[in-house]
């Protein structure tokens, strides 16, 4: 990589991390922290997709790719044993219950509406919360399922031991462990497009990523007009492209069905000025470094 490329890419990156390091700095995570994750994120990577055919990884082969030191290597290992940063992915079973809550038809009505259900019943073939979180989020606890929803009001208990769902997407709260997970899945998701895409052997074979923007901006008092646009048409879509997927057959362990993880997310963004702003001027503004004019020659 000459040295252009890898300043470019460098600066790309930082962009990146601008958004993720204030959400760290606003919950009170240091850069010791983040260094650690950093290091753990290094190895995982080395170890999952820089691996020599038919060989074991070393230890020093990973000190050598990631520039990291052999004893930071083995600290970092250690670490992992004990699943401290292990994602624990509870967030998307929410969603994939409240997405079968509207799309199985052994939980919607003739009109393809949400039934109300009850928690359990003694009656045979009943649907209930609790089938309904087994076949929808696997070993999750349908109490504590049903609890969360409850508690972020996307369910709401209607006569003794009748529950009603009242959205199909799940809206953790803003700083609460689910959005932050949340928020994980999704930067990923998004990144790992982008790489495939700037890796795809051939024209025609990258995944769909368009981006539509107003090049001059627009005016500010347009934009809550332009944000119900979106939210209006962009849920359609979103609505449609799940009732779609949910009426794929399931991938059965019994036929050998191979299962691909995928899916479709759309952003609405909004820049803000200091996103605009170079390093150097946010730095002369607030008196740390004098700001160097160039004088006319």
């Amino acid at each position: 990589m000459s040295a252009s490329i890898r300043q470019t890419l460098l600066r790309a990156f930082r962009a990146l991390m601008g958004p993720l390091v204030r959400i760290l700095l606003r919950q009170g995570v240091s850069y010791g922290e983040f260094s650690e994750v950093a290091k753990a994120v290094y190895v995982e990577v080395a170890l999952k997709d820089f691996k020599v055919l038919g060989r074991k990884t070393t230890r020093t082969r990973i000190a050598v790719i990631t520039g990291l030191t052999r004893k930071e290597v083995k600290r970092v290992i250690d670490e992992a044993q004990k699943d401290k940063y292990e994602p624990k992915a509870r967030y998307s079973r929410l969603s994939r219950v409240l997405v079968g809550w509207h799309t199985d038809m052994d939980f919607t009505g003739p009109y393809g509406m949400p039934l109300e259900l009850q928690y359990e019943t003694s009656i045979d073939n009943e649907p209930t919360i609790s089938e309904l979180v087994r076949r929808h989020s696997g070993d999750m606890s349908p109490r504590s399922i049903l609890d969360e929803l409850l508690r972020v009001e996307a369910v709401t208990e209607t006569d003794a031991g009748w529950f009603r769902v009242l959205r199909r997407e799940y809206i953790p709260e803003a700083l609460g462990e689910h959005n932050f997970e949340r928020t994980g899945v999704v930067v990923r998701n998004f990144v790992n497009t982008v790489e495939h895409n700037m890796l795809k052997p051939a024209q025609g074979e990258g995944r769909f990523e368009r981006l539509v923007m107003a090049d001059d901006g627009i005016r500010k008092q347009d934009m809550p007009k332009f944000d119900a646009y979106v939210r209006d048409r962009c849920q359609a879509l979103l609505e449609e492209i799940d009732n779609w997927l949910a009426g794929l057959p399931a991938p059965s362990e019994e036929r050998g069905d191979e299962v691909v993880h995928t899916g479709i997310g759309i952003y609405h963004y909004l820049s803000g000025h200091d996103d605009d702003r170079s390093f150097k001027s946010v730095l002369a503004d607030e008196g740390l470094v004098k700001e160097v004019t160039k004088k006319n020659s």
